[in-house]
C-alpha cells in the first residue's frame, strides 16, 4: 500500500524526531540542573582569579573591574586592559620567584590579544529582565545578590537567583537608604509581571 519512498520518508522523520528529543532534553536537563541552578554554582575558569584577594584584601571596588554596572542592564566583565592597569607593573610570583601560573595565562591573553573568555557564576533565566544599574541606584548593595564576595578565593553563586527569591527582597520594607522608602513606598520594588517579564 505504501511506497518504499514514503516508508523512507517516515523513517527519516521519525529518526530526526527522536534525535531532537533526545538532544533537547539533555541540553535542559543540562542547562535546568540543580547544582547549576542553586546557590553554590562554581564553574570553573580559563584564569584563576581571586575576589578575597582583589575586592578584599585589596579592596577594589567592584565598580572598577564592572565598569557597566551603574549605567545598565549589565554588569560587564573588565576587559584585559583593565586587568593590565594594575598587572602591568605587579605581577605576583610563587615561592621560587616565578610568575604565577594565572599570571603566566594572563600576559599570554595580553600578549595574543587574546579575550578571556570567563563562564558566567550569577545568571538569570532568558526570560527575565534584570538591570544592575536600576539595583544600583536603588540603593542594592551588591552583597544582598552576589554575597560577601570579598571572602570568595574562587567565585561561587551565593543565592538560587530564583523568583521567589527577588519577590523577598522586592516586597521586603524599604531600608532608609531606599528611594522608596523617601517616596513613602510599604515595599523595597515594584511586584508586578512587566517589572521583570517583558
Amino acid at each position: 500500500m505504501f511506497t518504499k519512498q514514503f516508508d523512507r520518508r517516515v523513517y527519516v522523520a521519525m529518526t530526526v524526531f527522536c534525535a531532537s528529543l533526545i538532544i533537547g532534553t539533555s541540553f535542559g536537563v543540562y542547562i535546568l540542573w540543580p547544582s547549576r541552578r542553586e546557590a553554590g554554582y562554581m564553574p570553573s575558569q580559563p584564569i584563576p582569579f581571586s575576589h578575597k584577594v582583589h575586592a578584599g584584601d585589596l579592596a577594589i571596588s567592584c565598580i572598577y573591574c564592572h565598569s557597566e554596572v551603574e549605567k545598565g542592564p549589565h554588569a560587564t566583565v573588565p576587559n584585559l586592559s583593565t586587568c593590565m592597569n594594575c598587572h602591568e607593573h605587579v605581577q605576583p610570583v610563587d615561592e621560587n620567584g616565578d610568575r604565577t601560573e594565572g599570571m603566566e595565562l594572563l600576559l599570554r591573553h595580553w600578549t595574543d590579544k587574546e579575550s578571556v573568555l570567563w563562564n558566567k557564576v550569577n545568571d538569570v533565566a532568558d526570560f527575565v529582565y534584570f538591570d544592575h544599574s536600576r539595583h544600583i541606584h536603588a540603593g542594592v548593595d551588591c552583597t544582598e545578590c552576589h554575597g560577601k564576595v570579598e571572602d570568595m578565593e574562587h567565585m561561587q553563586r551565593a543565592f538560587g537567583l530564583k523568583m521567589s527569591w527577588c519577590l523577598d527582597c522586592h516586597t521586603d520594607p524599604p531600608k532608609e537608604s531606599d528611594p522608596a522608602f523617601a517616596r513613602g513606598e510599604s515595599r523595597r520594588a515594584p511586584i508586578h509581571c512587566s517589572a521583570c517579564h517583558r
